[in-house]
């Protein structure tokens, strides 16, 4: 039964996202081979020179805005047709946090997180854009870092590739990749073996001891979380040990989170670098969070 729902689980997931990714391959090879991007890199020079980074880095971060994975799947063809570096990629994986929220903000926070936890779900909504502004500033600082001389221009060959058949390519080489990680994630994750990440925080002590459920509820579900603490307020629970307890949950599950939807995508559509990117992203995110929860347990 649990490979059956495991088999669900992956097609679901596949449905969503690979007529995004082949719409956005065909649209990337198409924009290439008739030099659209160059285009593009006049109107936005100014920008670029500041940030060092390529027109098509610049594409993607706005198009986070509207569907991260569109915008990830268009730096994912940009480097393979090689009109952008390893270096901009990750650049862009930490610009890219702060569109990424916000693609959020009107499907979760606002119509559901703030209207059942009142002030804590403002409070909670801030701290998630905090991290993701956060992020994206350090993405912006390693742009600046890089922009200091070491890296090499980059050489692109024009070349004439049918849209197409390129695009055929990519999804023959990702899509495999995305069934399999997926699948084997979602059928570990049912037999438990990520369960025991939420052991690691069992001894705190020092808290509302709601935190710990609200947290440990989060790990299973955040949508069910943020009802439960919300009930949890309804009973007198502190504003305060309910944010923290929300971002407890996410601290306890960040690397699960991080392997079950995040490394799928992005080792098909980057390979290794895809995974440097999930764990370099995930360590910041998780320190961000611990350094909330700490400024938070001492100063609201």
């Amino acid at each position: 039964m649990e490979l059956i729902d495991s088999l669900i689980n992956t097609a679901v997931f596949l449905a969503k996202t690979v007529p995004i990714i082949a719409f956005v391959f065909y649209l990337v090879s198409y924009s290439i081979n008739k030099s659209i991007m160059e285009k593009i890199a006049k109107k936005i020079e100014p920008l670029l020179k500041k940030l060092n980074l390529n027109p098509i880095t610049i594409a993607s971060i706005a198009t986070c805005f509207v569907s991260p994975t569109a915008a990830y799947s268009m730096l994912s063809q940009a480097l393979k047709e090689r009109e952008v570096d390893e270096k901009e990629v990750i650049a862009a994986s930490f610009l890219n946090s702060f569109p990424s929220i916000f693609s959020h903000l009107y499907t979760f926070f606002i119509p559901f997180v703030i209207p059942i936890l009142g002030w804590a779900g403002v409070i909670y909504s801030i701290t998630r854009f905090a991290v993701a502004i956060a992020k994206s500033l350090i993405g912006y600082l390693m742009a600046l870092k890089w922009k200091s001389g070491d890296i090499e221009e980059i050489k692109v060959e024009r070349r004439s590739v049918e849209p197409l058949k390129a695009t055929l390519d990519n999804l023959k080489r990702i899509v495999p990749i995305m069934f399999f990680t997926f699948f084997a994630v979602d059928v570990l994750s049912k037999y438990g073996v990520f369960s025991e990440l939420k052991n690691v925080l069992g001894f705190i002590t020092f808290v509302d001891p709601n935190v710990i459920a609200i947290a440990t509820i989060e790990f299973v579900n955040v949508r069910t979380a943020v009802v439960f603490a919300a009930g949890l307020l309804e009973t007198g629970m502190n504003v305060k040990w309910a944010v923290i307890g929300l971002l407890l949950g996410n601290v306890i599950s960040f690397s699960t989170r991080s392997i079950k939807h995040s490394l799928p995508m992005h080792v098909s559509l980057f390979g290794k670098l895809g995974v440097k990117i999930v764990v370099l992203n995930a360590i910041v995110s998780f320190i961000l969070d611990v350094i909330i929860i700490v400024l938070l347990t001492l100063f609201l």
